[in-house]
């Protein structure tokens, strides 16, 4: 690839992770500006303060666009601090396609009505509210009264700003019957860009909302 794809924009979300101590995971964050040779991006915040982050440490930068996902391998080359702080990643043009999408899951409590299909897409039966236990761009997890079979389509109703009528076909691909209360993954199948752009916006606001608070 170029070391500056298009699909690389400034104010873009994306994620950093990390996978040495003391600090490994995936963070939010966003981009500042893409050069040929560097990439600056806002640093992740833990319980309210910036995540010290040295100098060298290698990161991989997650991001997708409308058609799939993406991840550069590369390296913390500078911390800057005026006047804002900033991460600069080597641009090591060193881009890769994921095959199967990924995105950054938050555990989260929020109403979803949901209801069983058949293989045609009819309803089997009325919509049921319960609520969410995490949520993705690629799916939710969400509790139930009674447990549904693994590869079983179901219609979901969001209950996240911009999605009160947005209907979301998804697929049964978890099954936690051993947790209380009983809960399913439930795998994104028909959902349109925009749909999944609101719903990792909206996590990516929850999650600064909760960084302001010391929560995260």
């Amino acid at each position: 690839m170029n070391k500056t794809p298009e699909r690389l924009k400034v104010n873009q979300k994306v994620e950093l992770e990390v996978d040495r101590p003391p600090y490994e995971g995936k963070y939010l964050s966003k981009i500042a500006s893409v050069t040929g040779e560097y990439i600056k991006v806002t640093p992740p915040f833990v319980k309210g303060e910036i995540m010290p982050l040295r100098v060298n440490l290698p990161v991989k930068v997650y991001f997708n666009d409308k058609y799939a996902a993406y991840y550069l391998n590369t390296v913390i080359v500078d911390r800057e601090k005026e006047p804002v702080h900033l991460l600069v990643l080597k641009n090591t043009g060193d881009y890769r396609k994921i095959q199967r999408r990924e995105f950054f899951r938050e555990e989260v409590k929020r109403k979803v009505k949901y209801r069983a299909l058949d293989d045609n897409l009819h309803p089997v039966e009325p919509f049921s509210e319960t609520y969410t236990i995490d949520i993705s761009g690629g799916g939710i997890k969400m509790a139930v009264d009674k447990m549904l079979p693994l590869e079983g389509k179901v219609e979901l109703l969001l209950d996240l700003p911009g999605l009160e009528r947005s209907s979301i076909i998804g697929k049964v691909v978890n099954q936690y019957g051993n947790e209380d209360p009983p809960a399913v993954g439930v795998k994104f199948t028909d959902i349109d860009h925009q749909s999944r752009e609101k719903i990792i916006s909206w996590l990516f606001e929850y999650q600064r909302e909760l960084r302001q608070k010391g929560l995260l």
